[in-house]
């Protein structure tokens, strides 16, 4: 699919400011303007974070309260239980907490709830189970702002919840012993986009200074809160909250203390995705050890991760970690399947040309898979996405949704035609009756073709300058790399050089030959250009003389001990588009 060009316009005069104070290139000092930072000392702590400039905990809400709860529990030895979540969010929050209270000496245990049986958040019968065995406090993690009726459940079983939680409030607050949330009105935080562990992180350091003398923590305690920033972005990079502020300074630091972590957990984690020699990233997190903890709570039950972040033997964290690759490669095969199917349905289903959200359902589709799926069908044809996996009556139902488009606000419009709904602006999950989903799909449609224009359906590209080859070099791969980690907020950099000439022979790469190779040259510069999944325009690409325009990422290409300059491709124009 074409997509449309936004080039970011350029501030030349900012520009030479930012560059000249700062001492880089006008290219770099342009990217940091395209993201909002358009003051020297924005600029220069966006470049250089600081791991001293993270808020003061205390900034949260009710965080002085949980901290001293917690720590009077630890003194009377009453039972805390922390409750969390299934995605690697709620898991590393978990498994931070828990590191945190038992280094304090606290009678701890942990809860995940499971997926398909219980779903998301607090529930009643776990509530019930956990008092039960002894539960004085039940501390959440990465869920409970909006578990109200649970929070008066607990209350009635004579245990104090502490709700810590980044997602937002609706208009009844629970009524628990204490709710950390900064998005909270009453929240003095200046940063309000922490991740579930990120928030964990704050309370665990609050818990710190609460246990030791003159509210300095312990170096003891120091030294565990600078190895669980590496749990921190884990779980940070995995939500998709934006890395920026605080969490570009957790996430900056965390994946350093994630590379040289002593967990066995995570270092049983890192060997088996063949990251152990490895300059990590955040694409690392994103693609190859967030899915791995992901699998057991799409396929599984996830209790079992948090179990591998937490043990003190190697040899289980080894045993656990090859069995998270296998779950992995699991839910890889039912991906696949699901995705070749869910293609079909698109490809001889549906109308794309009246269609502005497309839905689909199969009773042979597994409802952990479908959000990944879901997704993949909003990146390939652009359109809200609602994928719903059919199962003794109940259809499940993972929503995804384009950039800018509202998605929760229209499955809104549509509720009376659901069982349950909920989620956020980019991604929500709903109950259907399998009789409703015909109706659902016209209500949806209708309401997104009323939102959605013809060229909102056209996928965007972000031009963050235009550039000649000539300009493009290694020492500009480096200083641009000051800008990572990338993610949600700040996205890699992209360029886009204009009529550069086609050289040489393309040619397909890849197992399938899905992938493109060839060279383009404008004046005396050369460069590779590698463009996946576009081994297709193959053709285009090699008629003589041709021309086109391409917007790319530029990196260094590290193959055989070499050095290279090359231009990933994220589209191709050509001179007649």
């Amino acid at each position: 699919m074409s997509k449309r060009w936004i080039f970011s316009p350029p501030n030349k005069s900012l520009q030479t400011e930012i560059a000249s104070k700062l001492k880089i290139s006008h290219l770099l000092a342009q990217v940091l303007i395209n993201r909002g930072i358009t003051d020297i000392v924005s600029a220069r702590s966006f470049l250089q974070p600081q791991i001293a400039a993270l808020g003061d905990p205390s900034l949260l809400p009710d965080i002085e309260k949980a901290s001293v709860r917690i720590n009077e529990a630890v003194r009377r030895g009453e039972k805390i239980v922390i409750y969390g979540d299934y995605d690697v969010d709620g898991l590393s929050a978990t498994a931070l907490m828990y590191r945190c209270l038992k280094l304090i000496g606290a009678q701890v245990s942990y809860y995940i709830p499971e997926r398909l049986g219980e779903g998301y958040g607090l529930n009643t019968d776990a509530i019930k189970k956990l008092k039960e065995g002894g539960a004085a406090v039940i501390l959440t993690v990465d869920c409970g702002i909006n578990a109200c009726r649970e929070a008066d459940v607990a209350r009635t079983f004579g245990i104090d919840l502490i709700i810590t939680d980044h997602h937002q409030p609706g208009q009844e607050i629970p009524n628990a012993f204490a709710v950390v949330n900064p998005k909270l009105k009453t929240s003095q935080c200046a940063f309000k986009h922490f991740s579930g562990v990120g928030i964990a992180f704050k309370l665990a350091w609050a818990i710190g200074q609460h246990f030791s003398p003159h509210k300095k923590v312990s170096t003891e305690f120091k030294d565990f809160l600078l190895n669980a920033v590496g749990l921190v972005a884990l779980g940070t990079i995995a939500d998709v909250v934006p890395l920026l502020g605080e969490n570009r300074i957790l996430t900056k630091y965390g994946l350093s203390a994630l590379q040289y972590t002593e967990i066995p957990g995570l270092r049983a984690l890192l060997d088996v995705a063949d990251l152990s020699n490895t300059n990590l990233d955040a694409f690392h997190v994103g693609y190859r050890l967030g899915p791995r903890l992901n699998a057991p709570g799409r396929v599984g039950n996830a209790g079992i991760v948090v179990e591998m972040l937490t043990t003190t033997c190697r040899e289980r964290a080894v045993e656990i970690a090859n069995f998270l690759d296998s779950e992995n490669k699991r839910r890889q095969d039912l991906q696949v399947d699901i995705m070749v199917s869910a293609r079909k349905k698109v490809m001889n289903e549906i109308n794309l040309d009246e269609t502005t959200a497309i839905v689909l359902a199969d009773q042979a589709w597994h409802p952990g898979i479908i959000g990944i799926i879901a997704s993949k069908i909003v990146e390939e044809f652009n359109r809200p996405t609602v994928m719903i996996a059919i199962a003794e009556d109940i259809g499940h139902g993972s929503a995804r949704s384009i950039p800018s488009f509202h998605l929760l606000e229209a499955l809104e419009y549509c509720k009376s035609k659901l069982l349950s709904v909920g989620g956020h602006a980019q991604a929500a999950g709903l109950k259907i009756h399998p009789d409703n989903i015909n109706e659902f799909r016209q209500m949806l449609n209708s309401t997104t073709s009323q939102r959605l224009s013809k060229t909102d359906l056209v996928p965007i590209l972000n031009i963050d300058a235009e550039v000649t080859l000539s300009m493009l070099s290694k020492a500009l791969v480096a200083e641009l790399a000051r800008l990572s980690p990338y993610g949600e907020g700040n996205p890699l950099p992209l360029f886009a050089a204009m009529n550069v000439k086609v050289v040489g022979q393309p040619r397909r790469i890849g197992s399938k030959g899905q992938h493109l190779s060839f060279y383009v040259k404008q004046g005396d510069v050369a460069i590779r250009a590698v463009a996946f999944g576009m081994g297709e325009r193959i053709d285009r690409l090699k008629q003589n003389g041709k021309t086109c325009s391409l917007a790319f990422a530029v990196k260094i290409n590290n193959w055989m001990d070499g050095e290279n300059l090359e231009l990933e491709v994220k589209d191709i124009k050509f001179d007649n588009e």
